[in-house]
Protein backbone atom coordinates (compact mmCIF):
# COMPACT_ATOMS: atom_id res chain seq x y z
CA UNK A 1 0.00 0.00 0.00
CA UNK A 2 1.63 3.13 -1.14
CA UNK A 3 2.38 5.67 2.07
CA UNK A 4 1.90 3.47 4.80
CA UNK A 5 4.58 2.20 7.25
CA UNK A 6 6.31 -1.54 6.24
CA UNK A 7 6.68 -3.06 9.65
CA UNK A 8 7.92 -6.66 10.99
CA UNK A 9 4.77 -7.96 12.55
CA UNK A 10 4.31 -10.99 14.66
CA UNK A 11 1.27 -13.36 14.48
CA UNK A 12 0.01 -15.58 17.01
CA UNK A 13 -3.32 -17.99 16.19
CA UNK A 14 -3.68 -21.85 16.67
CA UNK A 15 -5.81 -22.11 13.29
CA UNK A 16 -3.02 -22.40 10.62
CA UNK A 17 -6.11 -21.70 7.70
CA UNK A 18 -6.31 -18.48 9.64
CA UNK A 19 -2.46 -17.77 10.49
CA UNK A 20 -1.77 -18.57 6.32
CA UNK A 21 -4.93 -15.71 5.77
CA UNK A 22 -3.55 -13.11 7.88
CA UNK A 23 -0.17 -13.74 6.83
CA UNK A 24 -1.04 -13.31 3.19
CA UNK A 25 -3.14 -10.59 3.92
CA UNK A 26 0.00 -8.26 5.03
CA UNK A 27 2.60 -9.90 3.25
CA UNK A 28 0.64 -8.33 0.25
CA UNK A 29 1.06 -4.58 1.93
CA UNK A 30 4.57 -5.62 2.22
CA UNK A 31 5.39 -6.13 5.79
CA UNK A 32 7.36 -9.03 7.14
CA UNK A 33 5.16 -11.43 9.18
CA UNK A 34 6.38 -14.02 11.66
CA UNK A 35 3.42 -16.62 11.90
CA UNK A 36 3.46 -19.05 14.44
CA UNK A 37 0.93 -21.11 16.80
CA UNK A 38 2.96 -21.53 19.62
CA UNK A 39 2.51 -18.58 22.09
CA UNK A 40 6.45 -19.74 23.51
CA UNK A 41 7.82 -19.21 20.25
CA UNK A 42 6.20 -16.16 19.77
CA UNK A 43 7.27 -14.58 23.04
CA UNK A 44 10.86 -15.46 21.76
CA UNK A 45 10.59 -13.58 18.94
CA UNK A 46 9.58 -10.92 20.70
CA UNK A 47 13.21 -11.05 22.97
CA UNK A 48 15.36 -11.97 20.08
CA UNK A 49 13.77 -9.71 16.61
CA UNK A 50 12.78 -6.04 16.17
CA UNK A 51 9.08 -6.48 16.02
CA UNK A 52 6.77 -3.44 15.27
CA UNK A 53 3.54 -5.16 15.93
CA UNK A 54 2.13 -8.09 17.36
CA UNK A 55 -1.54 -9.61 16.36
CA UNK A 56 -2.95 -12.80 18.68
CA UNK A 57 -5.95 -14.94 18.56
CA UNK A 58 -6.22 -15.29 22.26
CA UNK A 59 -8.56 -18.61 21.64
CA UNK A 60 -5.72 -20.63 22.47
CA UNK A 61 -4.70 -24.29 23.06
CA UNK A 62 -2.88 -25.41 26.34
CA UNK A 63 -2.87 -21.51 27.24
CA UNK A 64 -5.00 -18.53 28.60
CA UNK A 65 -4.63 -15.93 25.95
CA UNK A 66 -4.77 -13.23 28.00
CA UNK A 67 -2.02 -14.24 30.08
CA UNK A 68 0.14 -14.65 26.63
CA UNK A 69 -0.56 -10.96 26.07
CA UNK A 70 -0.48 -9.52 29.33
CA UNK A 71 3.37 -10.98 29.38
CA UNK A 72 3.90 -9.55 25.74
CA UNK A 73 3.03 -6.43 26.52
CA UNK A 74 5.47 -6.89 30.07
CA UNK A 75 8.30 -7.14 27.20
CA UNK A 76 7.53 -4.71 24.96
CA UNK A 77 5.27 -1.91 26.48
CA UNK A 78 4.85 0.53 23.62
CA UNK A 79 4.80 -2.41 20.70
CA UNK A 80 1.49 -2.30 19.05
CA UNK A 81 -0.90 -5.37 19.94
CA UNK A 82 -4.24 -6.01 18.63
CA UNK A 83 -6.39 -8.86 19.45
CA UNK A 84 -7.81 -10.91 15.97
CA UNK A 85 -10.04 -13.19 17.96
CA UNK A 86 -13.34 -15.81 17.43
CA UNK A 87 -14.32 -14.38 21.16
CA UNK A 88 -16.77 -11.74 21.02
CA UNK A 89 -18.20 -11.52 24.64
CA UNK A 90 -18.21 -7.56 25.63
CA UNK A 91 -17.19 -8.54 29.08
CA UNK A 92 -13.63 -10.43 27.49
CA UNK A 93 -13.21 -7.39 24.46
CA UNK A 94 -13.60 -4.81 27.76
CA UNK A 95 -11.01 -7.06 29.86
CA UNK A 96 -8.60 -7.54 27.09
CA UNK A 97 -8.46 -3.39 26.43
CA UNK A 98 -8.26 -3.06 30.16
CA UNK A 99 -4.81 -5.10 30.42
CA UNK A 100 -2.78 -5.49 27.17
CA UNK A 101 -4.20 -4.67 24.19
CA UNK A 102 -4.50 -1.75 22.15
CA UNK A 103 -7.53 -2.75 19.98
CA UNK A 104 -9.87 -6.05 19.61
CA UNK A 105 -11.29 -7.36 16.10
CA UNK A 106 -13.42 -9.95 16.30
CA UNK A 107 -13.84 -12.84 13.72
CA UNK A 108 -14.75 -12.97 10.70
CA UNK A 109 -13.40 -9.77 10.34
CA UNK A 110 -13.48 -7.49 6.80
CA UNK A 111 -10.02 -7.68 5.08
CA UNK A 112 -9.72 -3.74 4.28
CA UNK A 113 -10.80 -2.51 7.89
CA UNK A 114 -8.22 -4.79 9.17
CA UNK A 115 -5.41 -3.54 6.89
CA UNK A 116 -6.46 0.10 8.43
CA UNK A 117 -6.26 -0.42 11.59
CA UNK A 118 -2.63 -2.38 11.09
CA UNK A 119 -1.59 0.59 9.37
CA UNK A 120 -3.30 3.09 12.08
CA UNK A 121 -1.47 1.78 14.89
CA UNK A 122 1.66 1.42 13.07
CA UNK A 123 1.28 4.92 11.45
CA UNK A 124 0.74 6.05 15.14
CA UNK A 125 4.18 3.85 16.77
CA UNK A 126 5.94 5.46 14.24
CA UNK A 127 5.57 8.98 14.37
CA UNK A 128 6.32 8.25 18.25
CA UNK A 129 9.31 7.21 17.98
CA UNK A 130 10.51 9.60 15.10
CA UNK A 131 9.53 12.20 17.12
CA UNK A 132 7.56 14.25 14.96
CA UNK A 133 6.06 15.50 18.53
CA UNK A 134 8.36 18.12 20.29
CA UNK A 135 11.71 17.21 22.12
CA UNK A 136 10.48 19.22 25.11
CA UNK A 137 8.48 17.83 28.43
CA UNK A 138 4.43 18.64 28.13
CA UNK A 139 3.93 19.26 32.00
CA UNK A 140 0.53 20.15 33.77
CA UNK A 141 0.26 20.37 37.01
CA UNK A 142 1.58 16.94 38.64
CA UNK A 143 1.64 15.00 35.51
CA UNK A 144 4.55 15.40 32.99
CA UNK A 145 5.08 13.45 29.12
CA UNK A 146 8.64 13.42 27.70
CA UNK A 147 7.76 13.25 23.91
CA UNK A 148 10.87 12.21 22.57
CA UNK A 149 10.29 9.00 24.48
CA UNK A 150 6.92 8.57 25.09
CA UNK A 151 7.35 8.38 29.06
CA UNK A 152 4.99 9.85 31.54
CA UNK A 153 5.94 10.89 34.98
CA UNK A 154 3.58 11.51 37.94
CA UNK A 155 5.04 13.41 40.59
CA UNK A 156 8.15 12.03 39.43
CA UNK A 157 7.29 8.26 38.92
CA UNK A 158 7.46 6.49 35.76
CA UNK A 159 4.14 5.39 34.81
CA UNK A 160 4.27 2.59 32.19
CA UNK A 161 1.63 3.41 29.44
CA UNK A 162 1.00 1.41 26.53
CA UNK A 163 1.34 3.71 22.88
CA UNK A 164 -2.25 4.28 22.39
CA UNK A 165 -2.91 5.12 26.08
CA UNK A 166 0.54 7.50 25.91
CA UNK A 167 -1.35 8.62 22.51
CA UNK A 168 -4.45 9.76 24.28
CA UNK A 169 -3.53 11.06 27.16
CA UNK A 170 -1.17 13.55 24.90
CA UNK A 171 -4.29 14.41 23.25
CA UNK A 172 -6.20 15.56 26.56
CA UNK A 173 -3.09 17.29 27.79
CA UNK A 174 -2.40 19.19 24.68
CA UNK A 175 -6.43 20.71 24.76
CA UNK A 176 -6.15 21.06 28.26
CA UNK A 177 -9.23 22.80 29.84
CA UNK A 178 -11.05 22.02 25.99
CA UNK A 179 -14.01 20.10 25.94
CA UNK A 180 -13.21 17.17 23.64
CA UNK A 181 -16.24 14.36 22.00
CA UNK A 182 -15.20 10.54 21.88
CA UNK A 183 -15.35 11.12 18.47
CA UNK A 184 -12.79 14.28 18.30
CA UNK A 185 -10.36 11.96 21.10
CA UNK A 186 -10.77 9.14 18.72
CA UNK A 187 -9.19 10.96 15.50
CA UNK A 188 -6.68 13.31 17.51
CA UNK A 189 -5.20 10.14 19.76
CA UNK A 190 -5.38 7.34 16.98
CA UNK A 191 -6.88 8.44 13.87
CA UNK A 192 -10.39 7.57 12.90
CA UNK A 193 -9.85 4.05 12.00
CA UNK A 194 -8.15 3.06 15.29
CA UNK A 195 -10.55 3.18 17.94
CA UNK A 196 -14.37 3.53 18.40
CA UNK A 197 -16.23 5.90 21.03
CA UNK A 198 -16.47 2.87 23.99
CA UNK A 199 -12.55 2.11 23.27
CA UNK A 200 -11.80 6.25 24.45
CA UNK A 201 -14.28 5.36 27.84
CA UNK A 202 -12.03 2.03 28.58
CA UNK A 203 -8.91 3.55 27.62
CA UNK A 204 -9.71 6.87 29.87
CA UNK A 205 -10.09 4.14 32.70
CA UNK A 206 -6.96 2.82 31.75
CA UNK A 207 -4.95 6.06 32.24
CA UNK A 208 -6.91 6.46 35.75
CA UNK A 209 -6.33 3.43 37.16
CA UNK A 210 -2.34 3.27 36.23
CA UNK A 211 -1.77 7.66 37.35
CA UNK A 212 -3.98 7.48 40.53
CA UNK A 213 -1.43 5.79 42.69
CA UNK A 214 0.82 8.55 42.09
CA UNK A 215 -2.06 11.58 41.85
CA UNK A 216 -2.52 14.07 45.44
CA UNK A 217 -4.71 16.31 43.76
CA UNK A 218 -7.56 14.88 42.51
CA UNK A 219 -8.73 13.84 38.75
CA UNK A 220 -7.07 15.16 35.90
CA UNK A 221 -9.53 14.15 33.26
CA UNK A 222 -12.94 15.19 33.66
CA UNK A 223 -16.02 13.13 32.19
CA UNK A 224 -19.08 16.27 30.83
CA UNK A 225 -21.96 13.44 30.50
CA UNK A 226 -22.95 13.82 26.76
CA UNK A 227 -20.10 15.70 25.82
CA UNK A 228 -16.78 13.97 26.12
CA UNK A 229 -13.71 14.83 28.42
CA UNK A 230 -11.69 17.67 29.26
CA UNK A 231 -8.09 17.63 30.99
CA UNK A 232 -7.48 20.32 33.78
CA UNK A 233 -5.73 20.83 37.08
CA UNK A 234 -8.11 19.08 40.14
CA UNK A 235 -10.29 21.67 41.50
CA UNK A 236 -8.66 22.14 45.60
CA UNK A 237 -10.40 20.73 48.55
CA UNK A 238 -12.13 23.44 50.45
CA UNK A 239 -10.30 24.04 53.59
CA UNK A 240 -12.08 22.56 56.53
CA UNK A 241 -12.29 24.99 59.51
CA UNK A 242 -11.31 24.05 63.05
Amino acid sequence: MRGQTVATILAVDKDPLQLELLSFLLKQEGHKVHATPEPDQALDLLQTQLIDMVIVEIALQRHDGMRVCQQMRQLNPFTPLMILSERHDEELIVRGLLTAADDYIVKPFAPRQLLARVHAHLRRANLTRNGRWSDENLSIGEISLNLQQAQALVNGHRVPLTQREFSLLYALMENAGRVLSRGQLTELAWDRFAGTAKSVDVYVQRLRKKMAPYINGGDYIQALRGFGYKFELPRPHAAVAN
